[in-house]
Formats: structure tokens, C-alpha cells, sequence
């Protein structure tokens, strides 16, 4: 599946998730796919930079969730495969067993760090090229489908002429995809796709070294993939902060529900009713009747959502009495 929207002519759109939560929203707003940014799992894990702090096991772990989440392909970051042609090697095989659709490779030394900061620095474009390989025969071993896309960090450090030359070298090596980070004009990017073996991709990270391309601009001039790595992460910081200082100023809690969704709504996100008409298969019948008092599943949720409502609108008229 992703290979196939990968070789469409249209372009394909990849927002990245960060946690199995933001994964299932992306693939509940209708995207094809879903990528993975390490920044935002860095971010969201532990709470650091994205430095390279986050170790291989923890990375294939989160992942991991975020496939379980969803019947979507993901599209894994997975660094620089966390060390030399035999850790990427291996790091490859394993994220093809939990599943991956993908991996992205990148060039950098280790530790790297986020693209857009400063003080990147690259390996040699043989030695990737031998990186490059090495994920292609891993995932020959596990998974044929599985997607290997290479990135290049060379735009700041070696300048453009060494992406061109990067990029041929990936492409050969097997890479399915070349990543380039940052380009700096649009004639740049048409020299990217029409000089790249392979179909070529890039990120938009509002305020990073990416200037701010339309999306029709780079479509037509042939740019296959797009990542968007902060769609999910910086709206939901922003949320969070503002619900937080809300709270703080106001020690009111009613409010909460209109910045952001109810009880119920987000029940049926993660899926409340699915496992309830799981638990009734799995149960005796009188089991759950004694739990519930009916084995009418749309029941239940009425009744539940019904009893919350009327107990948060009762809060509301007493509030307002009150004032």
C-alpha cells in the first residue's frame, strides 16, 4: 500500500505522529499514511531536544504502539540506524518485524540531531551508501514490501552540489526514496527531482530551514513525498499550555470541556464501544448483565453519555445561579 502511493503521480502527504493517540487521529482525518518525527518522540518521551538521546529499543518500542494503533502504513524515523552498517543492519530487521512499512535512513553522525538546528554534521557519502545497502538487504530478509527511504542533512554542511551527488548515490544503492532536508529554492528542488534516480521528498516545519514551498508549488514540479513533522505535536502543545494556564487562572474545570472535547467524544476516539462489544463476546451473559443491566451495546453508551450530560448541564444552571 505504501509503496503503491508512493509511485502515484499525485503527491503524497506524510503527518507525523508522535504516540499511538496521535496516530489514530491522523488516520481518523483521512491521510494515507503515517510518518513517525523523532523530535516529537524525543519530545514526548522524555522530554529533550532531538539530539540523539533517544535510544534504538526505545524508539522500535514507541513505534511499535503506533503501528498497533492503526490499520494505516507507517513510516518510520529511525535515525541513522543508531550506529555503522551493521546496527542499521539490524535495526532494519527489526522494525520490519513489528511491522514498520518504512523506514527513513539519515547521514549524519551519531548522535544526530533535528535537521533544522545547527551543528549537524555528515558521514561520507560512501560510507551511507553502505548504510543504504545494508537496510535494503535487511529488509529483502523480513519484509520486500517494506520502504526504504534515505536522507541527506549534506544542504548545510557540504552545500548542493554534494546532495546531487548523494542522492544519485542513494538512489543506486536501493533507496526508494530520497529525503533531502532543507532545500533552499524552488530551483533547487526542480534540480533535486529531475537529476534523482528515485522519487524525492522533504519536510515543512514551521520557523525550520525549509522555506515556507506551497504544497502545489512542489507538486508541480514533481516532489512525490511531504513529511509534516509538527502537525500533531506543536498544535497540541499549544492546547495544553493554554488549557493549563486556564485552569491555573481560573480553578475551573467546566470551561476544560469547550477548548477542547468532551468525555464521550473522545471515548469514541480511542474506541470505548469496540472493546465493550468485545468484552460481550468474550463474557457469559449474565456477567455482563450484572455490569451493565442490558447486553444492548448502543444502550449503554446512551445512557452513560446521557447521565453525563445531565450531570455537567445540572453543574452549568447552578453555576449560573450562582453568578
Amino acid at each position: 500500500m505504501f509503496r503503491k502511493a508512493l509511485s502515484d503521480s499525485r503527491m503524497l502527504m506524510r503527518p507525523c505522529a508522535y504516540d499511538a493517540l496521535s496516530a489514530i487521529l491522523i488516520e481518523r482525518a483521512g491521510f494515507q499514511i503515517v510518518g513517525t518525527s523523532g523530535y516529537a518522540i524525543s519530545a514526548s518521551m522524555i522530554g529533550q531536544p532531538d539530539i540523539g538521546l533517544v535510544s534504538c529499543g526505545e524508539m522500535l518500542e514507541r513505534v511499535r504502539t503506533i503501528v498497533n494503533a492503526v490499520s494505516l502504513p507507517v513510516d518510520a524515523d529511525i535515525d541513522t540506524g543508531y550506529g555503522n552498517a551493521l546496527n542499521v543492519y539490524w535495526t532494519v530487521k527489526n522494525f520490519a518485524r513489528i511491522g514498520s512499512a518504512g523506514v527513513r535512513l539519515e547521514d549524519q553522525t551519531w548522535p544526530k540531531r533535528c535537521g533544522h538546528m545547527a551543528g549537524k554534521e555528515v558521514i561520507s557519502r560512501d560510507e551511507m551508501v553502505q548504510k543504504v545497502k545494508a537496510a535494503v538487504k535487511a529488509r529483502d530478509e523480513e519484509e520486500p514490501g517494506m520502504v526504504i527511504g534515505a536522507r541527506t542533512d549534506a544542504r548545510s554542511i557540504t552545500g548542493f552540489d554534494d546532495v546531487i551527488e548523494r542522492g544519485i548515490a542513494y538512489a543506486k544503492a536501493g533507496a526508494d526514496y530520497v529525503y533531502v532536508e532543507a532545500p533552499q529554492t524552488l530551483k533547487e528542488v526542480e534540480l533535486l527531482v529531475k537529476r534523482t534516480p528515485a522519487p524525492i521528498a522533504l519536510n515543512l516545519i514551521p520557523g525550520g530551514k525549509t522555506p515556507p514551498f506551497l504544497m502545489r508549488e512542489l507538486e508541480q514540479l514533481g516532489v512525490r513525498y511531504v513529511s509534516i513533522p509538527m502537525v500533531c505535536l506543536y498544535p497540541a502543545a499549544k492546547a495544553m499550555m493554554i488549557a493549563l494556564k486556564t485552569l491555573k487562572e481560573t480553578r475551573d474545570v467546566t470551561g476544560l470541556g469547550e477548548m477542547g472535547m468532551d468525555w464521550v467524544i473522545f471515548n469514541e476516539i480511542v474506541g470505548l464501544e469496540t472493546w465493550r462489544r468485545r468484552e460481550l463476546e468474550f463474557s457469559t451473559r449474565d456477567e455482563f448483565l450484572r455490569k451493565y443491566g442490558t447486553a444492548n451495546i448502543d444502550e449503554i453508551a446512551r445512557k452513560e453519555a446521557s447521565a453525563a450530560q445531565r450531570f455537567w448541564k445540572k453543574r452549568e444552571i447552578v453555576l449560573t445561579n450562582q453568578t
